[in-house]
Protein backbone atom coordinates (compact mmCIF):
# COMPACT_ATOMS: atom_id res chain seq x y z
CA UNK A 1 0.00 0.00 0.00
CA UNK A 2 1.48 3.56 -1.07
CA UNK A 3 0.55 6.57 1.37
CA UNK A 4 1.65 9.14 -1.72
CA UNK A 5 4.74 9.02 -2.60
CA UNK A 6 5.24 6.44 -0.01
CA UNK A 7 5.69 2.84 0.71
CA UNK A 8 5.43 0.81 3.63
CA UNK A 9 8.57 0.72 5.68
CA UNK A 10 9.43 -2.97 7.43
CA UNK A 11 10.82 -2.09 10.35
CA UNK A 12 9.42 -4.35 13.61
CA UNK A 13 10.63 -1.84 16.63
CA UNK A 14 8.86 1.29 14.47
CA UNK A 15 5.74 -1.17 13.74
CA UNK A 16 5.22 -2.27 17.55
CA UNK A 17 4.88 1.19 18.60
CA UNK A 18 2.54 1.72 15.76
CA UNK A 19 0.48 -1.49 17.39
CA UNK A 20 0.68 0.32 20.95
CA UNK A 21 -0.48 3.49 19.93
CA UNK A 22 -3.30 2.29 17.86
CA UNK A 23 -4.13 0.00 21.04
CA UNK A 24 -4.51 3.17 23.48
CA UNK A 25 -6.64 5.39 20.40
CA UNK A 26 -8.82 1.94 20.41
CA UNK A 27 -9.23 2.80 24.49
CA UNK A 28 -10.48 6.39 23.97
CA UNK A 29 -13.03 5.55 21.69
CA UNK A 30 -16.36 3.95 22.56
CA UNK A 31 -16.96 0.90 20.30
CA UNK A 32 -15.53 -0.71 17.37
CA UNK A 33 -12.16 -2.06 19.28
CA UNK A 34 -11.47 -4.25 16.05
CA UNK A 35 -11.34 -1.03 14.03
CA UNK A 36 -7.80 -0.03 14.88
CA UNK A 37 -4.80 0.20 12.95
CA UNK A 38 -1.10 1.22 12.75
CA UNK A 39 1.75 1.26 9.77
CA UNK A 40 4.56 2.76 9.00
CA UNK A 41 5.85 4.41 5.71
CA UNK A 42 9.15 5.69 4.10
CA UNK A 43 9.96 9.20 4.93
CA UNK A 44 9.68 11.24 1.48
CA UNK A 45 13.21 12.85 1.42
CA UNK A 46 16.20 11.95 2.85
CA UNK A 47 16.53 14.06 5.32
CA UNK A 48 12.86 12.27 6.80
CA UNK A 49 13.38 8.83 8.21
CA UNK A 50 9.57 7.44 8.58
CA UNK A 51 5.95 8.23 8.81
CA UNK A 52 4.11 6.46 11.71
CA UNK A 53 0.33 6.37 11.91
CA UNK A 54 -2.56 4.94 14.04
CA UNK A 55 -5.55 5.41 14.06
CA UNK A 56 -8.99 3.88 15.78
CA UNK A 57 -12.78 4.05 14.68
CA UNK A 58 -15.44 4.39 17.22
CA UNK A 59 -17.73 6.87 19.01
CA UNK A 60 -16.16 9.91 20.53
CA UNK A 61 -18.21 12.25 22.70
CA UNK A 62 -15.70 15.10 23.72
CA UNK A 63 -13.22 15.59 21.08
CA UNK A 64 -11.27 18.24 22.48
CA UNK A 65 -10.52 16.16 25.83
CA UNK A 66 -9.84 13.51 23.63
CA UNK A 67 -7.52 15.38 22.21
CA UNK A 68 -5.81 16.17 25.27
CA UNK A 69 -5.55 12.62 26.40
CA UNK A 70 -3.90 11.53 23.13
CA UNK A 71 -1.01 14.01 23.80
CA UNK A 72 -1.04 12.83 27.71
CA UNK A 73 -0.09 9.45 26.54
CA UNK A 74 2.64 11.11 25.20
CA UNK A 75 4.55 13.34 27.81
CA UNK A 76 7.60 14.10 26.04
CA UNK A 77 5.84 15.44 22.92
CA UNK A 78 5.69 19.74 24.02
CA UNK A 79 5.02 22.69 22.62
CA UNK A 80 1.44 21.07 21.48
CA UNK A 81 -0.57 23.81 19.47
CA UNK A 82 -4.01 23.94 17.52
CA UNK A 83 -3.89 23.06 13.86
CA UNK A 84 -6.88 23.03 11.06
CA UNK A 85 -8.41 19.56 11.20
CA UNK A 86 -8.41 19.87 7.96
CA UNK A 87 -12.01 18.75 5.34
CA UNK A 88 -12.53 15.87 7.35
CA UNK A 89 -13.33 18.11 10.39
CA UNK A 90 -13.19 17.77 13.99
CA UNK A 91 -10.05 18.67 16.11
CA UNK A 92 -6.44 18.58 15.49
CA UNK A 93 -3.19 19.65 17.30
CA UNK A 94 0.97 19.02 16.91
CA UNK A 95 3.81 18.87 19.13
CA UNK A 96 7.25 18.29 18.86
CA UNK A 97 9.75 16.12 21.11
CA UNK A 98 13.25 14.32 20.85
CA UNK A 99 13.56 10.75 21.25
CA UNK A 100 17.35 9.59 21.03
CA UNK A 101 18.29 9.93 17.41
CA UNK A 102 15.08 11.47 15.91
CA UNK A 103 13.61 14.47 15.63
CA UNK A 104 9.76 13.96 15.95
CA UNK A 105 6.80 15.97 15.17
CA UNK A 106 3.50 14.37 15.98
CA UNK A 107 0.16 15.17 15.02
CA UNK A 108 -3.47 13.95 16.02
CA UNK A 109 -6.98 14.22 14.96
CA UNK A 110 -10.14 13.42 16.60
CA UNK A 111 -13.86 13.77 15.78
CA UNK A 112 -16.81 12.05 16.21
CA UNK A 113 -16.16 8.50 14.54
CA UNK A 114 -12.08 8.43 14.99
CA UNK A 115 -8.84 9.50 16.71
CA UNK A 116 -5.65 9.06 15.11
CA UNK A 117 -2.06 10.37 15.51
CA UNK A 118 0.49 10.87 12.12
CA UNK A 119 4.40 10.85 13.76
CA UNK A 120 6.65 11.84 11.55
CA UNK A 121 10.44 10.75 12.27
CA UNK A 122 13.83 12.78 11.12
CA UNK A 123 17.33 12.68 12.10
CA UNK A 124 18.13 16.31 11.45
CA UNK A 125 15.69 18.62 12.93
CA UNK A 126 13.25 19.88 10.41
CA UNK A 127 11.84 23.17 10.74
CA UNK A 128 9.13 22.84 8.18
CA UNK A 129 5.43 22.88 9.50
CA UNK A 130 4.20 19.51 9.10
CA UNK A 131 0.08 20.58 9.51
CA UNK A 132 -0.59 20.45 5.71
CA UNK A 133 1.16 17.11 5.17
CA UNK A 134 -0.37 15.93 8.44
CA UNK A 135 -4.18 16.83 6.62
CA UNK A 136 -2.97 15.15 3.74
CA UNK A 137 -1.76 11.64 5.17
CA UNK A 138 -5.13 11.84 7.15
CA UNK A 139 -7.46 12.26 4.32
CA UNK A 140 -5.71 9.06 2.60
CA UNK A 141 -5.93 7.35 6.04
CA UNK A 142 -9.31 8.05 7.08
CA UNK A 143 -12.82 7.96 5.17
CA UNK A 144 -16.00 9.86 5.27
CA UNK A 145 -18.42 7.27 6.66
CA UNK A 146 -21.68 7.56 3.84
CA UNK A 147 -24.80 9.45 5.03
CA UNK A 148 -23.17 11.38 7.95
CA UNK A 149 -22.68 14.90 7.14
CA UNK A 150 -18.86 16.64 6.16
CA UNK A 151 -17.23 17.49 8.89
CA UNK A 152 -18.45 14.82 11.18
Amino acid sequence: MQLGNRSRFVDGSLLRVTIRSSEGLARLVNGHHERAFGSVYNGETDADHAVLISAAAGTVRDEEATLNKIFGLYPLVGEVRAVDAGPLGGVAACGSARDGQYYVTMCAWVDRISAGTVTFLSPKKRLVDRSKEFVDIRSEVEFPIPGLPAGQ
